[in-house]
């Protein structure tokens, strides 16, 4: 086991994909006192038992991908670093099941099992770099969703460390957990890592499709394919993953330099199985598309937009920062989610590009990230709110922001309700009655004092943020890049 005291590299270590000002020190502890990289599961249990001796936290951390804090200290304590812990254990071909350790990059288990002529039916964008531990602790929907469902459908076991050091087995291999008490498995999928580490993780697999192909269709503004998500969601066409951007978004990969179509809009589809399906899919699609206004784009176009599925973010060459948000809406509430957030970027006078994916017949994942000057205290800070103020139109119409994390562990009431918000804190005490897992996360914001923040006092927090941001002058982020652009 690895460990680390150095004081430069465990600052690296104090923020995730959205980096904090270092003011926020006063507030959060977020520099951990040593660096640990197990590789093991008995030495995370070694470190579960020298955590509660000590009384010192235990925050677990895949590749850090997240933007919502969930794997940045609030009391400092040891960083578990899991990327060590990153084998395959075994593919077995005859059962289709795959058994890994959670540090492995999603990219490299697929490449793995590419090879041997099997098929991960779904995995997050950030595939290149996030782990598997990482994004089954947030929980969150991914490429391959809509046809497969997401990780947590396609996991058979989870190895978890609890904070007692116990190690415990949540399912079996080969058959899936129904019919025998509550599902462990899904007590951990989404927890963001309050009640355990994960140290091995035995998913299903499929067998490699004969044909895996992708269509792109053009519309003039993201606001016209509502329609057709409409009678998509409602056909016997199944794709395997549908994503889109909107016109900011394509205009600034093109500033910065990259191949992007101009366009209003394009939504990108993959289409999986037999190759006579997939024609007959393609056909229907095209019908599907079409009638609702898109227009059907070449394939090499569709091809390299599948290809650039997991770098949406390609615009932070441009030395600036992109700050994600992250919603699920139903369908029959996207038109007016969409006005509401394209009017929250004006007033806050951001640059918001708006990316997404429809998550599945019913839901839509909206994802507006907006550039700021990370660099700039105040303009960072203010644009911080856009993430409150992004979760509360989730919220009004009928959807909720994705994840908890440090910053919003307020909403978990609004998530669960009262009182299946006091469920899961009593089942976070019976875990971990010592306190040492990932403290002042999703059933509070804790603080470096050892106190937590009420949710009222962050909600208001956090919309002074957002009203800061608007007496500013309008962002300038990216303005040179777009007018080199549009000469």
């Amino acid at each position: 086991m690895e460990t680390s005291d150095d004081k430069l590299e465990r600052r690296l270590y104090s923020h995730d994909l959205a980096p904090l000002p270092k003011e926020m020190d006063l507030i959060f502890k977020t520099t951990p006192d040593q660096v640990v990289r197990p590789k093991y599961a008995q030495e995370v249990a070694q470190m579960m038992a020298k955590a509660t001796a000590t009384k010192k936290a235990i925050v677990p951390r895949g590749a850090g991908t997240w933007g919502l804090g969930g794997s940045v200290p609030v009391q400092g304590g040891y960083v578990l670093d899991m990327t060590s812990m990153d084998k395959i254990i075994a593919i077995d071909e005859k059962n289709l099941i795959v058994t890994v350790q959670p540090g492995i990059t999603w990219k490299a288990l697929s490449e793995a099992l590419d090879a041997k002529g099997l098929f991960l039916p779904c995995y997050p964008s950030s595939a290149p770099s996030a782990t598997l531990g990482g994004w089954i602790g947030t929980g969150g929907t991914g490429i391959g969703a809509y046809k497969y469902g997401t990780a947590g459908n396609i996991i058979r076991d989870l190895e978890v460390v609890l904070p007692t050091g116990h190690i415990i087995h949540t399912g079996d291999k080969y058959i899936p957990a129904s019919g025998g008490g509550p599902n462990l498995t899904w007590l951990f999928v989404g927890s963001e890592g309050i009640l355990g580490v994960i140290t091995e993780v035995t998913l299903s697999v499929l067998p490699k499709p004969e044909t895996l192909r992708a269509v792109a269709y053009s519309f003039e503004d993201l606001s016209n394919a509502t329609p057709a998500f409409r009678k998509l969601s409602r056909s016997d066409v199944v794709p395997m993953h549908l994503m889109f951007g909107d016109r900011a978004h394509f205009e600034y990969l093109r500033a910065a330099g990259k191949h992007a179509p101009d366009v209003g809009c394009m939504i990108t589809c993959a289409l999986t199985g037999a190759k006579d399906k997939v024609d007959l899919d393609e056909k229907m699609l095209d019908d599907i598309m079409t009638s609702s206004g898109g227009v059907k784009m070449p394939a090499d176009v569709a091809e390299h937009e599948w290809s650039e599925r997991s770098y949406e973010f390609r615009v932070r060459e441009m030395g600036i920062g992109a700050i994600p948000g992250e919603i699920l809406v139903p369908i029959e509430g996207f038109d007016k989610t969409l006005a509401d957030t394209r009017a929250l970027v004006r007033k806050m006078k951001l640059k918001g590009p708006i990316i997404g994916t429809v998550a599945d017949r019913n839901t839509i994942m909206l994802m507006p990230y907006y550039l700021t000057d990370e660099h700039n205290f105040f303009r960072s800070t203010a644009a911080m709110g856009f993430g409150k103020k992004l979760g509360d139109i989730a919220f009004e119409n009928g959807g909720r922001p994705v994840g908890l994390g440090l910053f919003f562990a307020g909403n978990l009431a609004r998530y669960r309700g009262k009182e299946g918000a006091d469920l899961v804190r009593r089942i976070k005490t019976l875990v971990d009655p010592e306190g040492v897992m990932n403290p002042g996360k999703v059933v509070e914001t804790g603080t470096r004092f050892g106190i937590s923040l009420p949710a009222a006092f962050m909600n208001f927090g956090m919309n002074m943020m957002a009203g800061m941001k608007r007496l500013m002058p309008r962002d300038k982020v990216g303005e040179k890049e777009l007018s080199r652009l549009r000469k």
